[in-house]
């Protein structure tokens, strides 16, 4: 068995190499050719971690608490992301989202892994997409980069049962209007557990809230969420992204 395992991995590994050799990995941000990331664009991209973050939610915030972005979440007891949603971290998360580069997901999902330590927290579960949009998508890439990240995984299911708008360009009071009612979660309780939602961007946590809101009711303890990019937005126009 483990010599079939080895055999199969050897063949991955060449093909792999075989596509690099035909398509050479080009940088999704600048489009020069070696890394899907080179490290030039890598330099450039903000961290949402330390000075000028808000420490609750991640988000652009120079002052020395949270900021008021997140002082509306009820059940979503905090956010961290990697960097913020602009320049090559956006051209990442567009990469995967809207183009189906799935290569990118490493890439993605190991600057997420720096961000909590897995001993604390319990579980983890990424954000769902509706049936029909995965369909349309191929994927869905929370589920790809919580596979990435290889973390336990809760014992039950979160569903998106009702399809929604997309939340690109609406405000944040309709960000919240647009998924609210809109998942349920099927399993045994969580019965205090400590949960982490997996996702690719964080924008104003309208989503995440409706997620937690149905974890607490299926007793989750806490709820955070760790993503790879956060859309900072002021509140006077709609989000980007």
């Amino acid at each position: 068995m483990r010599a079939m395992v080895s055999i199969r991995s050897a063949l991955s590994s060449a093909g792999r190499s075989a596509r690099d050799l035909a398509y050479p990995p080009r940088c999704v941000a600048c489009g020069r050719f070696g890394e899907l990331l080179c490290p030039p664009c890598a330099d450039k991209m903000e961290p949402a971690t330390g000075l000028g973050r808000c420490p609750n939610c991640a988000a652009r915030w120079p002052g020395p608490w949270n900021c008021p972005r997140c002082a509306a979440w009820a059940y979503v007891d905090g956010a961290r992301a990697a960097f913020a949603m602009d320049g090559p971290a956006r051209a990442a998360v567009h990469a995967l989202k809207y183009s189906g580069v799935r290569a990118v997901v490493p890439v993605m999902a190991a600057p997420m892994r720096d961000l909590w330590d897995a001993h604390l927290f319990d579980v983890a579960i990424a954000i769902p997409l509706h049936a029909r949009r995965k369909r349309e998508r191929g994927f869905n890439q929370a589920e790809l980069l919580l596979r990435e990240l290889g973390w336990p995984r809760a014992p039950g299911t979160l569903t998106r049962h009702r399809r929604t708008r997309t939340q690109v360009g609406l405000r944040p009071r309709e960000r919240r209007t647009n998924v609210n009612g809109a998942f349920s979660f099927t399993g045994s309780s969580l019965d205090g557990l400590a949960v982490v939602l997996v996702d690719d961007v964080v924008t104003t946590g309208a989503t995440a809230e409706e997620c937690a809101t149905v974890l607490r009711d299926h007793g989750a303890g806490s709820v955070y969420v760790v993503a790879y990019a956060r859309a900072s937005h002021d509140g006077a126009g709609p989000p980007r992204d």
